[in-house]
């Protein structure tokens, strides 16, 4: 025998107390694995991303720190140079001791100026043309000589002259430096003497390496990583690990890797193990800056939350299988006489009840369910009534609107711009009168979209407008943001039609009619206005005490309206009312934003 076969024929054979046991296990383990392994995914994935961005938005700042160090530097060399040319305008060449020492005097005062100026150079020396050196630092090194000073300024002389900053890679050095321990990157500048274009020596700016490090030093207390800078080659010119300074990365993998790419920001897994590897360029200095943090210091918390989950997981289920044994066996009597009730209630047996006389759950439930039924037949019939009166007020509606004088009418009105070679009037008149009947007659639409609406209005006020050109103009300007709402058809058009018969054609003269609109929260606002002979306090009172019981059409337009525009949305919406005799008529819509109803048509 096959083995499902078997476990079903198994399954059958069970009470149903140890079937609800049977099926609870499952649905309490794999949801727990399910939950457990995406939801370790997502927050990993999470965390990972928010790092990579915490990361990158701090690198950016250390660049920029950098950069402004790198700039600081160079406009201090530049100082330096108009200085030096300066003193040296104002010294000539010293002939005697007393001229030298004069001259060395103002050029070290000098040097302490412009390194108060700028704070990122650490120190700066000068070899004049007559390979006298002066320092910003006193007293002197005992390295500070030609012997070792001749080659770098020879390298110096071969880069380009006056004017340039040459940028020194980050090295080691023991002389023209504070400090020989601590490894510099150095600026090199000629400077010529601007009246005669002689050389009058060549200045030396230093930036020391621990300087560079204290900037991101001290920014690494979120990721629990640390920062490094390498050099086009691979090298290590800046890192908190002195150890490591003038020295290749010793993973070649991860340095291959990141000098391949001009960015980088992933998790890699190398040597060293999976770690997030951040790299962004500083190009001005052909460097990378490298941020490095373990993956399992980022997902650390993770973890511990992983334990604290399976823990609680298996606490739950214990209790939980516990308590399904419990249930199973004071549950499983009322549910079958409830289950028998609502068996019945499906074949449609409206007036079967559930005999239930606990005061458990199961007892709400069947008092629940014995309520329901009785609410479902008020609500089928309150769904029949609805249904009705939508119909009754949208055929009425339909109706009113192909009356046939108003068609004879219309049709008249055409024959007559055919018959004065009006013909283009006549054309748009006519495409006006289809459109028109084509939104009022759409077959089972009842609802249709504020623009359709706002058209179909258009439509008809351009074929009366024809007729009447001298009793009223119209203006339509409506927001987009309302224009895709949806609203019952024929719900403005008829206050249109009231609005040219009822208070413009009694007028005297020619009026207008405005139709506009505006939002107000999550409802949209429209508004049909005239300035016609208004409404009275008593026709007010007429319309909203149930217009559609009185012989004039104004009424009954406007409360249908306003009763059919309720059955949809509700009683908080429909149609109002201000109006003065002789001051014209304001009638708002109001009709949901909210989407709540379905009322938006993509």
């Amino acid at each position: 025998m096959k083995l499902w076969p078997l476990l079903t024929l198994l399954f059958r054979r069970l009470h149903i107390r140890n079937k609800i046991i049977v099926v609870y296990i499952p649905l309490i383990i794999i949801p727990l694995l399910v939950v457990g392994i995406f939801s370790n995914h997502m927050f990993t994935n999470s965390l990972i991303k928010r790092t990579e961005q915490n990361v990158l938005d701090e690198s950016n700042l250390i660049l920029t720190r950098i950069d402004s160090m790198i700039r600081n530097s160079e406009s201090g060399a530049n100082i330096m140079m108009e200085d030096f040319n300066h003193i040296y305008a104002t010294f000539p060449k010293p002939k005697n001791p007393y001229e030298e020492n004069l001259l060395r005097i103002q050029i070290q005062t000098q040097f302490s100026i412009d390194l108060m100026n700028f704070s990122d150079v650490d120190s700066a020396a000068f070899i004049d043309s007559e390979e006298r050196v002066y320092t910003s630092y006193f007293p002197m090194r005992e390295r500070d000589t030609e012997e070792a000073w001749a080659p770098f300024i020879k390298r110096l002389n071969n880069l380009p002259g006056y004017g340039t900053n040459n940028w020194f890679p980050m090295e080691l050095r023991d002389y023209l430096v504070t400090d020989p321990l601590d490894p510099v990157i150095s600026i090199g500048k000629q400077i010529i003497d601007l009246e005669d274009g002689g050389t009058i020596g060549v200045l030396v700016v230093n930036i020391k390496e621990s300087s560079i490090a204290d900037v991101y030093d001290n920014m690494t207390s979120s990721t629990n990583g640390y920062y490094l800078i390498m050099d086009r080659q691979g090298t290590i010119v800046s890192s908190p690990d002195k150890s490591q300074l003038l020295q290749p990365m010793e993973d070649e993998s991860l340095r291959s890797l990141i000098l391949s790419n001009e960015s980088l920001s992933e998790i890699v897994h190398s040597e060293s193990g999976a770690n997030l590897i951040t790299s962004v360029a500083y190009d001005k200095m052909g460097w990378k800056l490298v941020h490095i943090v373990p993956q399992k210091m980022i997902t650390s918390d993770i973890r511990k939350n992983n334990r604290m989950t399976i823990i609680v997981g298996l606490i739950c289920l214990l209790f939980a299988l516990l308590g399904a044994g419990i249930l199973s066996r004071l549950i499983v009597g009322p549910l079958q006489k409830l289950a028998k009730a609502m068996r019945l209630v499906k074949e449609v047996e409206m007036d079967e009840s559930a005999k239930i006389r606990t005061s458990d759950e199961i007892g709400v439930l069947s008092a629940v369910f014995n309520s329901m039924i009785v609410r479902m037949k008020e609500l089928l019939e309150q769904v029949e009534n609805e249904q009705r009166q939508k119909k009754e007020y949208e055929l009425a509606l339909i109706h009113a609107q192909i009356k046939p004088h108003f068609l004879y009418n219309t049709l008249d009105l055409i024959y007559m711009l055919n018959d004065m070679d009006r013909s283009r009037e006549a054309r748009d008149t006519t495409k006006s009168l289809a459109d028109f009947y084509r939104v009022a007659l759409s077959a089972g639409r009842e609802m249709i979209t504020v623009t359709e609406e706002i058209k179909n209005a258009r439509d008809y006020l351009i074929i009366q407008h024809a007729r009447y050109p001298d009793v009223f103009d119209f203006h339509i300007d409506l927001p987009k943001d309302i224009q895709r709402a949806v609203i019952p058809k024929l719900s403005v058009q008829p206050l249109v039609e009231n609005a040219i018969y009822h208070g413009l054609k009694l007028k005297g003269s020619k009026g207008n009619i405005w139709i506009g609109g505006y939002r107000e929260g999550n409802t949209a606002i429209i508004l049909v206005k005239d300035d016609g002979i208004g409404l009275s306090q008593s026709r007010l009172d007429e319309i909203w005490n149930g217009g559609a019981r009185t012989d004039k059409p104004a009424s009954f337009g406007m409360f249908s309206v306003h009763q059919r525009i309720r059955l949809y949305f509700g009683n908080d919406y429909g149609i109002s009312i201000d109006s003065k005799e002789n001051q014209g008529t304001e009638i708002k819509i109001r009709i949901p934003l909210d989407g709540n109803r379905g009322n938006w048509i993509d």
